[in-house]
């Protein structure tokens, strides 16, 4: 009775519309090897940019944010992070920075610094710079690792083949306007044309239109128009 209960539903086709989001990953983690930290730079210019009221309204509310940002940059700068085990600004010129309470409240660091000791120092710094950056990136490596183990342990995986019928989610661009709560969570059904891999594939229409771009295989879902969906 029960296997004839998910066959009716399966069928049902209000009752894939409407069925719940699957959250649990539908692919494993395919994290992307880094190079070096800053062992390319690049720099974009613009500006300067006209002030909308949104800005301006934004400004006034939250107090004055554009004088905030310089000070909460050097916090995130001069704050170790757990991937690399250093701070950016190390990362960058070899050694740390000096930060402005160490002057007004003068620290040992900084009343025992002669400049010659300070110019030794940069240049002993600055020879061990790639060393460091090395170690960070292997601790970056690490880290991913630890990171991609602990998703694909939770991952239920689904594939798909060219040819098969599936319902790709509903997003926030598509839903009807106004529908609220009644708008479904799934439409279609399409067909997958294409498999570019990892998780991705490309679709059609029951009429053989092709769907720009392609679709992550965790926004879609078996049609059951054959067989029982997949939960």
């Amino acid at each position: 009775m029960e296997e004839d209960a998910e066959n009716v539903v399966a069928r049902c086709d209000k009752c894939q519309r409407y069925a719940n989001n699957m959250h649990r990953p539908a692919e494993l983690l395919h994290t992307v090897i880094s190079p070096r930290p800053f062992m390319k730079w690049e720099m974009d210019i613009v500006g300067p940019l006209p002030q909308d009221k949104e800005k301006k309204r934004l400004g006034k509310s939250k107090g004055n944010w554009p004088e905030e940002l310089p000070g909460v940059l050097w916090a995130y700068r001069t704050t170790a992070k757990t991937a690399t085990g250093e701070t950016p600004f190390s990362l960058v010129y070899g050694s740390e920075a000096l930060i402005p309470v160490e002057i007004g409240e003068p620290s040992t660091r900084f009343t025992l610094a002669t400049e010659e000791s300070n110019d030794e120092e940069l240049r002993t710094n600055l020879d061990l710079l790639e060393q460091r950056r090395e170690a960070s990136l292997i601790r970056m490596e690490a880290q991913k690792q630890i990171i991609e183990r602990y998703y694909n342990r939770k991952a239920h995986l689904r594939y798909f083949k060219i040819g098969d019928f599936i319902r790709k989610k509903v997003f926030q661009s598509t839903k009807t306007t106004g529908a609220g709560k009644l708008n479904p969570n799934w439409e279609g059904p399409y067909k997958v044309r294409g498999i570019i891999g990892k998780g991705a594939y490309e679709l059609e229409t029951m009429d053989d239109k092709v769907l720009p771009s392609s679709w992550n295989v965790v926004h879609l879902k078996k049609y059951p128009r054959l067989g029982i969906v997949q939960l």
